[in-house]
C-alpha cells in the first residue's frame, strides 16, 4: 500500500511539473498579429462565485519561429484570469486540433499565485510526444479543454 501511495504522489508531481517543461514562460511582451483562437469561457468580468475557477483565453496561436521552441513551432499565447475571491494556483488543459476539429494531442499550462481578479500571461507549445494522433504540422487550432484550481 505504501508503494502505491508513493507511486501516486510521484505521478501527481510529474503531472504538475510537465507543463513547466513544455513552457509556461511570460508572454507579456509578445506582439499580437490580431489573430485569436478559442476561449474556454465567455469573456465576462471576474465574479466572486463563478462556475469556472478561472477564465482562460487563447490570445494568439499559430506557427512561428520561436527562440525556445525552434523554427516553425506551434505557439499558443494565453491569459488566465482568477475569477475567485482568493489567490490561487491553476492548471488548464489545451487540446490541439486538426483541420476537422479532431484532437491530435494535448498539453497543460500552469499559473501560480494568481490573485483574485488578476491575470497571468504566458506561452506554450506542444512537445512531439504530446501529439499522438497525427503530426505537429497537422495542428490547425487549439482549445481550452479544462481549468482547475489546485490547492497545495
Amino acid at each position: 500500500m505504501k508503494d502505491v501511495r508513493r507511486f501516486g504522489q510521484a505521478l501527481a508531481a510529474v503531472a504538475l511539473l510537465l507543463p513547466l517543461a513544455v513552457g509556461c514562460g511570460d508572454a507579456e511582451g509578445a506582439a499580437s498579429d490580431g489573430k485569436t483562437g478559442s476561449s474556454a469561457a465567455a469573456s465576462a468580468p471576474p465574479a466572486k462565485e463563478s462556475a469556472a475557477p478561472a477564465d482562460v483565453k487563447i490570445v494568439k496561436a499559430g506557427y512561428e519561429d520561436h527562440a525556445t521552441w525552434g523554427d516553425n513551432a506551434y505557439v499558443v499565447y494565453w491569459e488566465l484570469t482568477n475569477t475567485g475571491d482568493k489567490q490561487g494556483n491553476f492548471y488548464a488543459g489545451l487540446d490541439f486540433l486538426d483541420k476537422d476539429g479532431d484532437v491530435l494531442g494535448s498539453t497543460g499550462i500552469t499559473a501560480d499565485k494568481v490573485g483574485p481578479g488578476k491575470t497571468a500571461k504566458g506561452e506554450a507549445s506542444p512537445l512531439d510526444v504530446e501529439i499522438d494522433k497525427g503530426e505537429m504540422t497537422d495542428i490547425k487550432g487549439v482549445k481550452v479543454s479544462e481549468v482547475e484550481r489546485m490547492d497545495y
